[in-house]
């Protein structure tokens, strides 16, 4: 249980949340029982499969969807009492498929764009120095006197996280917010967030990008409509360590070298990147040792060029857990 009873003024406390649908004679649930609180200063993430609940879980957090039960406190305030002013007082919200620029505002230079949105929100001190400040720091300082119309849809991602930087709102609630953008641009994004972590911050980022997960967050939660587990990224792959991933990299008779590894007691997934003539084994930790490999490759008349046992990452607990929540669904339907 993540949840600290008793600290409402943590920035953000999540409290027994609930979210349904009622639509065609029907419910749908789409959050259940939801407990967790973030820090100051803190990165939680949310990860989940499609239609997990993540961008629900964004909304209501920000007072813009009515929960089901529970309720969420923002710095120590209620959301059902605050309602739509929980954005305007507390939180920043970023919602990617939700959000666009401002179109009365696209042709004007993109520094203009943000000083005129900063003088609509109030934003106060020296409007232009912030301006120019946050368009450096999401890489956009360049094209500081273009269009927002001209530019691509990458740069206008990255105009829009420019937006969220111009106000000083205590929390930051990003629904995947580097989706569709290229890694060089998805970098300059996650060194602006630990900038905002350093300096004390609250973010909740929804993602369903692993390396952006590990490299952010403090702590992150696995959810599908309900949580199904928490913890660091160090802890969760602590969850998967009773497992060895093997990368078997091989010359020659490749499909009976495959037969037989699937043979092996212990071994539970096997797969293939034909491409790059890889097998990829998953078995129980110890139970497939390199000699025993090297024998198998002799006798099928295979080479091995290369093998390496990996290291687990959040990719792995994610398949894990959500493979394994899918199933318990689909045999208890």
């Amino acid at each position: 249980m993540l949840i600290k009873k008793g600290t409402p003024l943590e920035p953000i406390v999540v409290d027994d949340l609930w979210k349904s649908y009622s639509g065609r004679g029907k419910e749908i649930l789409a959050l259940r029982e939801i407990n967790f609180n973030v820090s100051e200063g803190e990165i939680l993430g949310i990860l989940g499969p499609n239609g997990a609940g993540k961008t629900t879980l964004s909304l209501i957090i920000s007072g813009l969807l009515k929960p089901s039960r529970g309720t969420v406190f923002i710095m120590g305030e209620d959301i059902r009492r605050l309602k739509r002013r929980v954005c305007e007082k507390y939180i920043t919200l970023y919602l990617t498929g939700y959000m666009n620029l401002e179109q009365g505002f696209i042709r004007l230079p993109a520094i203009k764009y943000l000083e005129m949105l900063a003088a609509i929100n109030c934003i106060r001190g020296n409007i232009r120095e912030k301006a120019t400040e946050v368009l450096r720091a999401v890489g956009l300082l360049a094209w500081k006197d273009e269009w927002p119309a001209r530019f691509s849809s990458g740069m206008q991602r990255k105009l829009m996280l420019a937006e969220i930087l111009m106000n000083d709102k205590p929390c930051i609630v990003l629904d995947e917010p580097t989706i569709h953008l290229d890694p060089l641009s998805c970098m300059e994004i996650w060194a602006v967030l630990k900038k905002l972590k350093d300096d004390g911050k609250t973010i909740l980022l929804t993602t369903q990008n692993m390396e952006e997960a590990e490299y952010l967050c403090d702590r992150i939660i696995f959810l599908k409509r309900e949580m199904i587990t928490s913890g660091s990224p160090k802890d969760l792959k602590g969850l998967v360590q009773k497992y060895d991933r093997i990368m078997i990299k091989v010359r020659g008779r490749y499909s009976e070298f495959r037969s037989e590894i699937e043979k092996i007691e212990g071994v539970t997934e096997v797969d293939e990147i034909k491409d790059d003539s890889t097998i990829v084994v998953k078995a129980i930790k110890g139970s497939l040792k390199p000699k025993r490999l090297v024998e198998l490759s002799s006798s099928s008349g295979t080479e091995i060029l290369s093998l390496t046992y990996e290291e687990p990452t959040l990719s792995d607990v994610f398949r894990m857990l959500v493979g394994s929540e899918a199933s318990e669904h689909k045999s208890g339907a």
